[in-house]
């Protein structure tokens, strides 16, 4: 059965997503040895929103496509504020929620016509 275009971005938004949000919760993780209130306020927020790129990327994948890509993408513009700019792995969230949405908006061929 060949892979459909729908499905082959689905799993390349997913993968995208999980590296990504694996990458910033770590790096949240990783901040916890600045014991201020701001920060560790920014780490918990970070950390959360890394987790829910990760699920939005799991929805993406699972067939629940624009919902995933519209959490994906509001997580990636939300870590972009929280972490001051854009790194690697806010890049990679972003993209993965840009990727989730054409993915959902994405027709066969003939049903253009229509």
């Amino acid at each position: 059965m060949p892979l459909k275009m729908h499905r082959l971005l689905s799993l390349l938004a997913f993968v995208l997503a999980l590296i990504g949000g694996l990458l910033i919760v770590l790096s949240a993780l990783g901040g916890l040895e600045r014991l201020s209130i701001g920060s560790l306020a920014i780490n918990g927020l970070v950390f959360l929103f890394g987790l829910g790129a990760i699920l939005g990327g799991w929805l993406i994948y699972t067939g629940i496509r624009k919902l995933g890509g519209i959490i994906t993408l509001f997580a990636g513009i939300i870590l972009f504020v929280l972490t001051g700019g854009v790194g690697t792995s806010v890049l990679l969230v972003l993209v993965a929620g840009v990727l989730g949405l054409v993915a959902a908006e994405l027709k066969p061929w003939w049903a253009f016509w229509r």
